[in-house]
């Protein structure tokens, strides 16, 4: 239970501190956190509670918060049969990028097909990353 607190609070000041971290072209480096329960269930908690409260700050509000644990909901459930963690990041990338942008597009009348580029590649890029980092050293960043 405190990790996932611990794991929410750093997702929530990495996503707020972070000038390019919403909005069409992003770059969210919490994103790197979100592969996290692709090695262990348990943290998924964690995760949705740092994505929704850090997603109230986005300028969608509330629309961006659904959005996000709606993301979060349907990767975490695909990786429950999807055993493999680089593809596991892949799939939640490319459901980032499809999701994000129709809700920019719906409110903000942003391009749907760029903000699916956009948000779709900056998020594999955080997400593979943090894959790397995880496979490498998850044992000794997380408990089991």
């Amino acid at each position: 239970m405190a990790i996932n607190a611990v794991l929410a609070a750093i997702y929530v000041a990495l996503t707020v501190i972070n000038p390019i971290g919403t909005g069409a072209i992003q770059l969210r480096v919490s994103e790197i956190l979100c592969v996290i329960p692709f090695f262990n269930r348990k943290y998924i908690p964690g995760i949705l509670l740092g994505l929704a409260i850090a997603n109230a700050f986005s300028s969608l509000g509330l629309i961006d918060v659904a959005v996000g644990l709606v993301i979060g909901i349907i990767a975490y459930t695909i990786s429950y049969f999807v055993k493999n963690v680089w593809l596991n990041a892949v799939q939640y990338s490319i459901l980032s990028g499809l999701i994000v942008a129709l809700a920019l597009y719906l409110v903000l009348g942003i391009p749907y097909w760029f903000s699916v580029m956009t948000v779709g590649a900056s998020t594999l890029i955080m997400t593979l990353i943090g894959t790397f980092i995880f496979k490498k050293f998850g044992d000794r960043i997380l408990p089991e």
